[in-house]
């Protein structure tokens, strides 16, 4: 048998979290192997809204989701869809989900998201310093992002969030439906107010920045290895990784994988109850310049964001099996309620399905295994996966390091013992 490759670091998972652990591992002088069958970035990392949404402080298990969910699941209009025939599935998840939809329990991971994304443009903008000189394509706009509410009772409604967000210390201007306008000409008209994060950002392209990261770690001596992990266990004082190209024998293992970290965590001693909030976008070149910003009409679920370009179209929620086919009715969910708002909008030039790896409770795991010394977690973002790579790798380097603040064992694998 051929003996195992030795590494100090193994980081599973080449995404946009996996690749900011590595970075912040190599600033601490670790050296890094990145393990993942595909190239960097590829996957939920490469099909994101592009925002780092610094402002999302309430959790997407909310207590207005226990009135709210018979439109959600039998509404042909909803930005949500559950693949009913996954129902059996899926049902753990969703009472778990539920659970974690009561007052006080939103309240909490209220909290826990204002800790972890308070910093989090800060912690980007470190790596991005860094990146000088290697960010060809990368470009960081610091415009906000603006949320606006067709409907009068939509607009109502935002007033709790506002207050709630308020409460926090995030950002916001509200604004009436002219001052919407005169900040984004082509939602004149389709507003009734809206509210613009001011500390949001977005970025040229989330592809290229997973790129960029990653050649910047190989620069440095991290190495990428296309292989899949399969097991994990502890040998020789280290953790031995079996794989589908030979094995690896690591004194510490990251598992950053996103929806594939689920069978790794079980061989950490963890059951987590990871699904993938399958998302989707479309790319129309043609409306590159139509916002500035990213904008999001609030009814509909989706982001409108200005790439290099072309203009990316993402959101909404599925619900079904990984390995399900792309949904045409999504696909067209998202186009036929863009082009209400803002007519036609050219032919796309890319459709798209990606995998985000959510939790029932709206938080990451961040921090050691239970069981299997040497391996940690960081993976189950859902829709903040960029926004909150940066500082889950800093986290993460410092849970290695025996650092944590106290309040990230909220994000602990313990938690759904």
């Amino acid at each position: 048998m051929e003996s195992p490759q030795h590494a100090e670091v193994v980081v599973i998972g080449a995404g946009i979290v996996g690749l900011a652990c590595a970075w912040h591992l190599q600033q601490q002088g670790f050296e890094v192997i990145l393990m993942d069958p595909e190239p960097p970035g590829s996957g939920a990392s490469s099909g994101n809204a592009g925002t780092l949404a610094s402002y999302a402080v309430e959790p997407i298990a909310q207590p207005a989701l226990w009135r709210q969910a018979p439109t959600l699941l039998l509404s042909p209009q909803s930005p949500f869809h559950l693949r009913w025939q996954h129902l059996p599935r899926l049902a753990p998840w969703l009472w778990r989900f539920l659970k974690a939809s009561t007052p006080h329990r939103a309240q909490h991971t209220t909290r826990v998201l204002s800790e972890l994304l308070a910093p989090a443009v800060d912690d980007w903008q470190q790596v991005l310093d860094d990146l000088k000189g290697n960010d060809e394509g990368v470009t960081l706009y610091r415009r906000g992002s603006l949320y606006f509410y067709r409907s009068a009772q939509g607009w109502h409604e935002a007033q709790r969030d506002i207050a709630a967000r308020e409460r926090f210390g995030v950002a916001q201007e509200c604004l009436d439906a002219r001052s919407v306008a005169a900040l984004e000409p082509a939602l004149e008209g389709l507003a009734k107010g809206g509210i613009l994060f001011t500390d949001a950002c977005h970025l040229s392209d989330p592809l290229t920045l997973a790129q960029r990261l990653a050649e910047r770690l190989v620069s440095r001596g991290a190495r990428l290895v296309r292989a899949k992990a399969l097991r994990l266990l502890a040998q020789g004082g280290g953790v031995h990784i079996a794989t589908d190209r030979g094995s690896w024998q690591a004194e510490r293992v990251v598992i950053a994988a996103g929806i594939r970290s689920q069978p790794l965590a079980r061989d950490g001693g963890d059951r987590i109850p990871l699904e993938a909030e399958r998302g989707y976008h479309l790319e129309f070149p043609s409306a590159r310049e139509l916002v500035s910003r990213p904008c999001c009409p609030v009814e509909n679920a989706f982001y409108l964001t200005p790439m290099t370009g072309r203009l990316r179209i993402a959101g909404t929620v599925e619900l079904g099996h990984p390995d399900d086919p792309a949904n045409s009715r999504r696909l067209g969910y998202i186009r036929r309620h863009a082009e209400a708002l803002f007519g036609p909008l050219g032919e796309p030039s890319q459709s798209w399905l990606g995998l985000r790896p959510s939790l029932p409770d709206s938080l990451p795991v961040i921090g050691p295994a239970s069981s299997l010394p040497g391996v940690s977690y960081a993976f189950g973002h859902g829709h903040l996966g960029l926004t909150l790579a940066a500082t889950t790798g800093r986290l993460l380097a410092n849970s290695i390091k025996g650092e944590a603040p106290e309040w990230l064992a909220d994000c602990a694998a313990s938690r759904f013992r």
